[in-house]
């Protein structure tokens, strides 16, 4: 083990460029340096990745004190990415009946509860999330459903703590809808729709440990590609 830990931290010692990204200056207790890059931290196994491309298996006892907590922290960090699971479920509330005479409406609140799934070993702390809610907002008497518009609605909220292999759940604020009809016999001079009635079309998640944001999703998915959160 001696003979490889001094092979190891010697040979990256000739590396003198900056580090790629992803890449870290390593040091072992004697303070040699080198630049590597984790891939995989399983018990006490640490896989790296040296700048030359080649990959190999070490013990985290040849990193420096500093080193190992990084590691560690690298580890936690990296099953929050993987294994955090997200549920979402639309929530409905102060519904209203039909009211009115020419033109009937009806109202209610609508949002997001968010159950937060930590799939890992790690307790996670201080969570809170940051949303955008998609609504679309039909147009009253228009000729057709395109002219009504996406709004993004932003918010946050807070969840706390999460133990290992637990949940958390939280809520997104409720937001303003209606739907509309007219009256019997009643038409529009515009000759525009007779109805209209707003939707939640998803919502996009981030997820923060502390100042870490460990995942993003989406419902529906790819819905980050087809709109930006800003």
């Amino acid at each position: 083990m001696r003979y490889y830990l001094v092979f190891v931290f010697s040979f990256f010692g000739f590396i003198a460029h900056a580090a790629d990204p992803g890449f870290r200056l390593f040091t072992d207790p004697q303070g040699r340096e080198m630049q590597a890059k984790l891939t995989v931290v399983s018990g006490d196994d640490v896989f790296i990745e040296r700048q030359d491309g080649l990959a190999t298996k070490v013990d985290i006892s040849i990193f420096s004190k500093e080193d190992q907590a990084y590691i560690r922290d690298w580890e936690k960090k990296a099953a929050w990415k993987k294994d955090i699971e997200l549920v979402f479920r639309s929530h409905v509330t102060e519904r209203s009946g039909w009211d009115g005479s020419s033109i009937l409406r009806k109202t209610w609140k609508e949002g997001y509860e968010v159950t937060i799934k930590n799939n890992t070993a790690f307790e996670m702390e201080d969570v809170r999330i940051k949303y955008m809610v998609l609504k679309f907002e039909d147009a009253i008497a228009a000729q057709k459903r395109s002219e009504g518009e996406i709004k993004k609605l932003k918010g946050s909220a807070e969840v706390g703590k999460i133990p290992a292999w637990s949940d958390g759940a939280t809520e997104t604020s409720q937001f303003p809808m209606q739907q509309t009809k007219l009256a019997p016999r009643t038409r529009w001079a515009s000759g525009g729709k007779e109805t209209s009635k707003d939707k939640m079309e998803g919502i996009w998640v981030r997820v923060f440990v502390g100042d870490f944001m460990a995942t993003e999703i989406t419902k529906p998915e790819n819905l980050d590609r087809k709109i930006g959160w800003d």
